[in-house]
């Protein structure tokens, strides 16, 4: 990964529930591990530290293993190891440094060697209490600290080369299943689009073959109409075949799509189609799947305007509201047959499917004579 991609999944893995859970299971089992093993109630420091390091530990852990200055999700096992060992033990040491400043003690080490009870390693020196879990330079460092002049008790060095090989193979524990993860995921959106472009390329057929139907009438009583609308079926042509090949594109592609199906309409249908918009052209270039108001508006011509015998009205109106683009085309004319069960609008749910939209993000219904198509969209700010 590159830079900004470790740090958003890094970001990522502080968001995960289960990073907190694990956090607090081993809290919970490192403090009654202490309670059991007869140590002293633990203080608020006490009972958090253990929860607080294995939270960074799961969120630092892995980010050496998948620096790898590309595109690729995770490191060589090689690079990874040579930039995760000195990354871990420079975390490493800074968890010690950080338990020793604060006197936190990793673990009861049972008694000291005086009377009394000893709360962490070297409670009791000389026979003399101490207050402290005895963890710094002096009397903080326990027996036998003075003479290695550390800040850290040498027996938390042992701790410390536990804490070394555990956040090594940790951190690629993790970083190999998010790198699975990823792959996955890209897969399952590798997948989609091939299906998305599938159903896309369904629609050109279908839309040319209606087109075509619906002139084969003009051919034999109006051949110069003919002759203008095969040119029209060219742009639309074209436009379907630009459209078919991306994922998302202008709605005002969208807008130049419709206008040319229109047209192509309007010299078939004449006056009997009588037509009105209300869409912003603010709204071109705001970004939207391909194909989302043509088969709508096919629709509301072929089963309604078209059947009628004084034609009818046809009314596509577009709404943008914040990250929601708001679709409703009307018409005139009989209700159309099986509920909206035709190709160009099956195609049309089973996309909306595919891009994650609500089985309400399409609805049909009838209002006195208007049969009325509305498509809800989410779209980028």
């Amino acid at each position: 990964m590159r830079a900004s991609a470790v740090f958003q999944a890094t970001w990522q893995r502080t968001r995960r529930p289960r990073t907190w859970g694990a956090a607090l299971l081993f809290g919970l089992a490192w403090n009654g591990a202490r309670l059991l093993l007869g140590g002293p109630g633990p203080d608020l420091l006490d009972l958090l530290a253990p929860s607080l390091w294995v939270v960074v530990f799961l969120v630092l852990a892995p980010l050496p293993w998948q620096w790898s200055s590309d595109g690729a999700p995770m490191a060589s096992p090689l690079r990874g190891a040579v930039q995760a060992l000195p990354w871990m033990a420079a975390l490493t040491f800074a968890v010690l440094l950080a338990l020793a400043a604060t006197g936190a003690s990793p673990m009861p080490m049972g008694r000291g060697p005086g009377p009394g009870p000893g709360r962490g390693v070297g409670m009791m020196e000389h026979g003399g209490p101490r207050r402290g879990p005895g963890l710094m330079s002096g009397s903080m460092m326990g027996p036998g600290a003075e003479g290695h002049g550390f800040p850290i008790h040498p027996r938390f060095w042992a701790l410390g080369v536990a804490h070394l090989c555990f956040g090594l193979l940790l951190g690629w524990v993790l970083a190999d299943r998010e790198r699975a993860e990823l792959q996955e995921a890209a897969a399952r959106r590798a997948a989609k689009e091939a299906q998305t472009r599938a159903l896309q390329g369904q629609m050109n057929p279908h839309v040319l073959f209606n087109a075509i139907s619906g002139l084969t009438e003009l051919v034999r009583e109006d051949p110069q109409a003919a002759e203008a609308a095969l040119v029209n079926l060219s742009d639309l042509l074209r436009a379907l075949l630009d459209q078919g090949s991306r994922l998302r594109v202008p709605l005002g592609d969208e807008r130049r799509l419709v206008a040319h199906h229109l047209a192509l309409e309007r010299i078939r249908l004449g006056r009997r189609l009588r037509e009105r918009w209300d869409w912003p052209a603010g709204l071109d270039a705001v970004e939207v799947p391909p194909l989302m108001i043509q088969p709508l508006v096919e629709n509301a011509l072929k089963h309604g305007v078209s059947k009628a015998v004084g034609g009818g009205e046809l009314e596509v109106v577009v709404r943008g509201e914040g990250t929601r683009l708001h679709i409703r085309v009307a018409n005139t004319g009989p209700a159309p047959d099986g509920e909206g069960k035709g190709v160009g609008l099956s195609n049309l749910r089973e996309r909306l499917d595919l891009l994650g939209a609500g089985p309400d993000a399409l609805r049909l219904r009838r209002e006195g004579d208007w049969t009325i198509a509305e498509l809800d969209l989410e779209v980028a700010p």
